[in-house]
Order: C-alpha cells, then structure tokens, then sequence
C-alpha cells in the first residue's frame, strides 16, 4: 500500500511541475500574445501574426499527425519528425521573443509597476517552456536512425536504436514520410536482411 501511494504521489508532483513549468507559462504566453496582436500596430502585427499561424500548423502536423498516424499503426519517419520539431521549435522561440519584446511596450505603458512585473514574469515564463519544451520535445521526437533495406523480399526500415549500447528493430516501410509504428517482426533473422551495410550483427539485440 505504501508503495503504491508513493507511485501515486510521485506520478501527481510529476504532473503538477509539468503544469507549472510548461502548460502554465504556455498559457501566459498565449494570453500576452493575444493581447499584444491587439495592441500592436498593423505593420508589427504582419509580422507577427505569420509566425503565430506558421508555429500552430507546425504543431498541428507535428502531433495531430502522430496521433492521426498512430490510430493506424503508422508513425513519422525520424527525419520527418525531428524536421518538424525543429522547425517548431525555432518558430516557437521566435514567437515567444516577439511576444515578450512587443507585449513589453504596451505593458509597460499599461501600468508602471504592474506593467514591469508583467514582462519579467513573462520572460520567466518563454524561458521555462523553452526550456522544459526542449527537454520534453527532444525526448519525444527522437527515433531511431533508419535505412531502408530488404528483408525477404520485402522492402523495411531498419531502425538503430543507441542508448547504452545498440539494437535494431524492423519497421514496414510505408514510403518516405511514414513507417509502422511499431517493429514488424519480434525474432527475425538477419541473414534475409538485404541493403544493411556495416551493421554489426553480433551487437546484443
């Protein structure tokens, strides 16, 4: 019973500081930006509003498109996902800057205390999700390293996996955007492999 609630409280704190440190300061952002298009004048607003809309299609294909894919047993290819990750994440950090340089002007103009504390507190607040997005968008995003080969006839992906030594795992090959979602085969023999050049097979599975 102890060790259930332990689990049980850790799972909550874990949830709580990713609300604190992500979904919070996202939240904040959103509403300064909100604001600050509505403030700003036309000739900023234009350039602010693309990089707004480019970040939220970005995010919509990024995770819409995982989860889409998913409900069929399909998933990004690595170089697809970690793309679109990197470009969201470059669109983000541009927008967030945007908002907390422009939004600055007007809340300081807002209220001389107020105004200045709201501008610290939403640095604080670009700072955190960058951060914390990083980290969590980093880990998420990464897939394996892939090549597509031959395995008995058939055309795969041979996925790298590297993390404390190396494994290999076979995807179906769905064309070059896509691939299964999860391995193809549990035992398979290398010897049907076509393609895989300088893969070390005697490397623990």
């Amino acid at each position: 019973m102890d060790g259930f609630l332990d689990y049980l409280l850790t799972q909550m704190w874990e949830e709580l500081l990713l609300v604190l440190l992500l979904w919070l300061p996202l939240l904040v952002l959103a509403v300064v930006c909100a604001a600050t298009l509505d403030k700003l004048e036309p000739r900023r607003r234009r350039g602010l509003v693309p990089l707004f809309v480019v970040m939220l299609a970005l995010a919509a294909v990024l995770f819409g498109g995982a989860w889409v894919l998913g409900q069929y047993g399909l998933a990004w290819r690595t170089w697809v996902q970690e793309g679109l990750a990197a470009l969201l994440w470059l669109t983000g950090l541009s927008t967030g800057i945007l908002t907390v340089v422009y939004g600055g002007r007007w809340l300081r103009a807002w209220r001389a205390g107020w105004g200045q504390a709201a501008v610290c507190l939403s640095g604080l607040c670009l700072a955190s999700a960058m951060l914390v997005g990083t980290v969590m968008g980093g880990l998420w995003c990464m897939g394996p390293g892939e090549r597509v080969i031959t395995y008995a006839g058939r055309k795969a992906i041979l996925g790298t996996w590297t993390w404390m030594g190396r494994s290999y795992e076979l995807y179906e090959y769905h064309g070059p955007l896509v691939r299964g979602a999860g391995p193809m085969l549990v035992d398979w023999d290398e010897s049907l492999v076509e393609g895989a050049v300088n893969v070390p097979w005697g490397t623990p599975w």
